[in-house]
């Protein structure tokens, strides 16, 4: 080794090999950058893509509960109209029975009514009218249990696209720095390469050039393959 140090060639071998091979990484640097950047640019699409079909099916559901809304005012007027005709009904059943019966085929068409509106309820479940004569509808309830019994909203969410994108992204952004890094070892090697008359000028520039190329390797393996 002492002897391959001491050969007058040493030096100028040393930097055509140092040349060449941060010449080489640099290019499959910008090589896997750019493949990290178009992975990143494909999934960012993807995620775009299923965070707007996201907010569709969202949009969609509270639009049934927005109509379940409306028929259940209607529901609650018809059945309430119901109960309060049956109970007049009851109160005059005994002094004019005439006037019971009217009352009762009026109740009886009211909860009819009522209960027509059953079937057009997309989203509620067993809607009554409760004692107070209101009737219990949770909207939040009602609109967490249809996302959570959608099959493609529930995917959706469960997606990775976004954390993939920003994985990739981060990654070429790394690879970027750490081709400047080895772009910065090409300008110092040669430097050195020019400045041959001045040897002290040149062995502190192939240092500073082979550090680089060093930490440049080094930071490649980690970014490009344990990151």
């Amino acid at each position: 080794m002492r002897r391959v140090a001491e050969h007058p060639n040493a030096r100028a071998v040393l930097l055509a090999v140092l040349i060449g091979f941060a010449s080489v990484l640099s290019a499959v640097i910008a090589w896997q950058a750019s493949l990290s950047a178009i992975q990143a640019s494909r999934y960012g699409s993807l995620a775009a893509q299923q965070l707007t079909r996201s907010q569709q099916i969202e949009a969609e559901l509270r639009g049934l509960v927005d109509q379940d809304l409306r028929f259940v005012n209607l529901y609650q007027e018809h059945s309430l109209a119901a109960r309060e005709l049956a109970s007049q009904a009851d109160t005059l059943r005994s002094t004019d029975p005439n006037a019971a019966d009217e009352l009762d085929l009026e109740a009886q068409a009211r909860s009819d009514l009522a209960r027509a509106m059953r079937p057009f309820f997309l989203a509620a479940g067993n809607v009554q009218l409760s004692d107070d004569g209101t009737v219990v509808y949770d909207v939040d309830f009602v609109l967490t249990n249809l996302e959570q019994g959608n099959l493609e909203l529930r995917e959706l969410r469960t997606s990775n696209a976004k954390a993939l994108a920003d994985q990739a992204d981060t990654r070429a952004v790394g690879l970027s720095l750490v081709a400047a890094v080895v772009v910065a070892a090409l300008f110092f090697l040669t430097i050195a390469q020019v400045a041959r008359t001045r040897r002290r000028v040149q062995s502190a520039f192939i240092a500073a050039g082979g550090l680089l190329v060093l930490i440049g390797t080094v930071s490649f393996v980690f970014v490009g393959f344990l990151s």
